[in-house]
């Protein structure tokens, strides 16, 4: 699409059921791995074959509700769009391109599983895996909070009803919810350094954050009572 060109109605819910398309593959190719654990040899039980692979299914469980919660927040924020622009177009095809690249780097890095050095005298990266899949996390949830802003700084791509809601963000901590995401990701890509296993307990942080940037409880109320007026319309 041209440079500055607007599109809205079909073109608008195209890119949207596409995005949705493109993240459900995703999402679904991380359990890939899963299927490649053999089932319980003769003298096991499942109960060893889970503790065997526990570091495997920790980092699935793990990448799964941390990507089905950035899609949400990414999906709540695109539905209040009326059009977009080239920009927008570019940001949301960069940010899927992270959730397709992610099933890789989430297959390499097997997370803090019952083998892992837990001494906290260092530890292994995994050759960088570790590195590779939390920057993965930061680029996605980095280009997340720049499709938010890029909504800020142009109110004409959303839709009117949304727009006062938008510009409450403007003073808003919330505003600052997609980067400091992403700034968690790039510490616990830091930190797997020097001791892989640590990383994953970083997302605790993210629970305090949620909390602390959250959007205002009013501002959530109206923007889904307008959000059930026009589906009621339709």
């Amino acid at each position: 699409m041209a440079w500055g060109e607007l599109r809205s109605g079909r073109s608008l819910d195209r890119l949207i059921n596409f995005s949705d398309a493109v993240v459900a593959v995703a999402i679904t190719l991380l359990a890939l791995p899963l299927a490649d654990i053999a089932g319980p040899a003769n003298g096991q039980t499942m109960t060893d074959v889970l503790w065997a692979n526990f570091g495997l299914i920790q980092t699935f469980i793990t990448t799964f509700i941390v990507v089905a919660i950035m899609w949400s927040v990414h999906n709540k924020v695109v539905n209040d769009l009326g059009s977009y622009d080239s920009a927008i177009f570019w940001l949301t095809i960069l940010w899927l391109m992270g959730f397709a690249f992610l099933p890789w780097p989430s297959r390499l890095y097997t997370g803090p599983g019952f083998d892992a050095d837990v001494s906290g005298h260092g530890g292994s990266d995994q050759g960088g895996a570790g590195t590779l899949y939390w920057l993965t996390l930061a680029y996605i949830a980095a280009i997340g909070a720049l499709t938010a802003r890029h909504m800020r700084k142009h109110p004409e791509l959303i839709e009117p009803a949304m727009r006062p809601h938008w510009a409450q963000l403007e003073s808003s901590p919330a505003r600052f919810r997609g980067m400091a995401f992403a700034i968690v990701f790039v510490m616990a890509a830091i930190a797997c350094q020097f001791v892989f296993w640590i990383g994953s307990y970083f997302l605790l942080l993210l629970i305090p954050i949620g909390f602390w940037l959250r959007y205002p409880k009013r501002m959530i109320e109206e923007q889904d009572a307008i959000a059930e007026q026009q589906e009621a319309g339709e």
